[in-house]
């Protein structure tokens, strides 16, 4: 069994995608993945799912969704017992590897180790790391505080990840990478002005000063809107440098049009 958490719950059993109805059975499996190998209380679950308010013997609610849960798994062929019940809690027995969001945090802390040294390794790390989103984190189990804080501790994750490695393709000289990823990652984090330097310094490289500038006034314009500040100094030089450099074409230009004229 795979159980992908980087985006919509995703359980794929023998290669194959299974669907598993019920919002709380799709959130106690998410909450049991995340936190594979180790003991989730019944108190824990009963806060995850707000239980409290909406049953009156909330433990034996919790017994019920674990029963149907692994009725499920049994349906599908996965043994009962990889849910175990533990004292007052229960238990996931799955490995790591089979759960996207315990497969992106291993591989992310191994490429961060490793920068900014090697850049190439790291790139190469990381670049699986990422590859293994497919949208926002837990994105339709996002409800209780388990999941929802699991869920920011990925996307910081991710957003690390990708300044590292925004940071190793510019030190390979991999500037068109960085263009090309640069508003994707942009869009998912709009006030991270390390990707927008980074950004900036390749369309400079690759002689787009032009749109380096514009791209350092939409910074402008959203740090002003969302947080009533200006850029900071790395944005403020390398827009600088940008427009010294189309000053400096326009001067050459028109030199050399008086030169011709």
């Amino acid at each position: 069994m795979n159980i992908g958490m980087l985006g919509p719950l995703r359980i794929e059993v023998n290669d194959s995608e299974i669907d598993l109805s019920g919002a709380k059975l799709r959130d106690i499996l998410a909450v049991l993945a995340l936190r594979a190998g180790e003991v989730i209380r019944r108190d824990e679950l009963v806060e995850e799912l707000g239980l409290a308010s909406t049953t009156r013997n909330s433990v034996n609610a919790v017994h019920a969704h674990i029963r149907r849960l692994r009725r499920w798994l049994e349906k599908h062929g996965i043994p009962a017992d990889v849910i175990e019940t533990v004292d007052s809690g229960y238990r996931m027995n799955v490995d790591r590897a089979c759960v996207d969001a315990h497969r992106f945090s291993d591989l992310a802390r191994q490429g961060l180790g490793l920068a900014p040294a090697t850049p190439s390794v790291v790139a190469t790390i990381l670049e699986e790391a990422l590859s293994l989103w497919r949208a926002d984190a837990l994105l339709d189990s996002r409800q209780g505080p388990l999941v929802t804080s699991a869920a920011d501790e990925l996307h910081h994750w991710r957003s690390t990840a990708r300044d590292a490695l925004l940071d190793a393709w510019l030190a390979l000289g991999q500037d068109n990478k960085v263009i090309l990823s640069a508003p994707r990652f942009i869009a998912d984090d709009p006030l991270n002005e390390s990707i927008r330097v980074c950004q900036l310094i390749a369309l400079r490289r690759m002689g787009r000063y032009t749109e380096a500038v514009r791209a350092y006034q939409n910074a402008e314009r959203i740090l002003s809107q969302e947080l009533s500040v200006e850029p900071g100094p790395e944005l403020r030089t390398a827009h600088r440098v940008a427009r010294r450099r189309i000053s400096s074409d326009i001067m050459r230009e028109r030199a050399e049009l008086a030169r011709l004229a």
